[in-house]
C-alpha cells in the first residue's frame, strides 16, 4: 500500500512541531529555573548577611551593656554596706543586685547563641558535618559533668540516684552537648532542698537517645526561676538534631537524641 507523500509529509510536519514545542517550553522552563536559582542564591546571601548583622549585634549589645551592669551592682552593694541602712532598703538592693545577675545570664545567652550562628550551626545538617563534630559518649560525658556537680549536691544534702546505659554514642560537639547538661542542672539546682533527690536515666530507644534528669522532693520555698539557660540547652539540641521538654516547676526535663549506635548498627548490616 503506497501512502501518499502528502501524508507523509503532514505527519513530518506535525511531528516537527510537536518537538519544536516541547523545545521551546524546554528552553523557558531552564530560563524560569534559571532566575529562580538566581534569586534563591540573592536571598540567601542577603539572609546570611542578616544573620552576620544579627550576631554582630547581639555580641556588641553583651559587650555595651556588660560594663554599665557591673557599676550598677557595684554601687548597689556599696550602698547597703552601712550598718544604719534600713532593712527595706536592703532587700531592694539585694533584689535589683540579683536582677543584674539574670540580665547578665540572658546576655551570656545571647552572646552563646551568637557564636553559634556565626559558627553556621543554625542548620543541624551543617552542624553535623563540621569538623569539631566527633562521636560523643553521652554515658561517660555524663559522669564527668556530675563529679563536678558532686559538691553541690553534697552541700545542699541532695541524693543523686542513675540508671545509665553504657556505651550511649551521639554525634556532635562535646563541649556544647556538656554546656546544655550543665545549664539544666543549674535550673535544678535553685530548687534543691536538703533531703531531695535528683533521678537520671540515660538509655537507648531503638533510634534514639533519651535523658531524664528529674527532681523529687519538695521545692525550695523562694525559687527565682530563669529560663535562659534552659533555652540555650534547648537551641544546642535542637542543633544536634534533638529536642529538650521540660520546666522547672514539674522539675523534670527529658533530652532525646539521634543515637549513634543505631547508625553503626544498620551500616554494619
Amino acid at each position: 500500500m503506497n501512502i501518499p507523500i502528502s501524508v507523509i509529509f503532514m505527519v513530518c510536519l506535525c511531528l516537527f512541531l510537536i518537538l519544536e514545542m516541547n523545545r521551546r517550553k524546554n528552553v523557558a522552563s531552564m530560563k524560569r529555573i534559571s532566575l529562580l536559582e538566581n534569586k534563591l542564591k540573592t536571598l540567601t546571601k542577603e539572609l546570611n548577611d542578616l544573620g552576620k548583622l544579627k550576631s554582630d549585634m547581639l555580641s556588641r549589645i553583651g559587650i555595651s551593656l556588660r560594663k554599665p551592669l557591673e557599676s550598677v551592682r557595684e554601687t548597689a552593694i556599696e550602698l547597703s554596706r552601712p550598718p544604719d541602712r534600713s532593712n527595706g532598703v536592703k532587700e531592694h538592693l539585694a533584689r535589683l543586685t540579683n536582677e543584674i545577675t539574670e540580665i547578665e545570664n540572658f546576655l551570656d545567652v545571647m552572646k552563646e547563641l551568637a557564636f553559634l550562628e556565626k559558627m553556621g550551626l543554625s542548620d543541624s545538617s551543617q552542624f553535623l558535618d563540621e569538623t569539631e563534630s566527633t562521636s560523643v559518649a553521652l554515658d561517660d560525658l555524663l559522669f564527668d559533668t556530675l563529679k563536678e556537680w558532686n559538691d553541690e549536691f553534697s552541700s545542699k544534702g541532695v541524693s543523686l540516684a542513675m540508671s545509665i546505659d553504657e556505651n550511649v554514642m551521639v554525634t556532635g560537639s562535646r563541649h556544647y552537648l556538656k554546656h546544655a547538661l550543665e545549664n539544666i542542672l543549674s535550673e535544678i539546682s535553685r530548687i534543691m532542698v536538703s533531703g531531695s533527690l535528683v533521678h537520671i536515666v540515660l538509655f537507648n530507644d531503638e533510634e534514639s537517645v533519651r535523658m531524664k534528669i528529674a527532681y523529687k522532693g519538695e521545692p525550695a520555698k523562694t525559687v527565682k526561676q530563669s529560663a535562659f539557660g534552659v533555652e540555650l540547652a534547648r537551641q544546642i539540641i535542637s542543633i544536634h538534631g534533638g529536642w529538650l521538654t521540660g520546666d522547672l516547676k514539674t522539675g523534670q526535663y527529658v533530652m532525646e537524641l539521634p543515637s549513634l549506635n543505631q547508625k553503626m548498627e544498620s551500616q554494619t548490616e
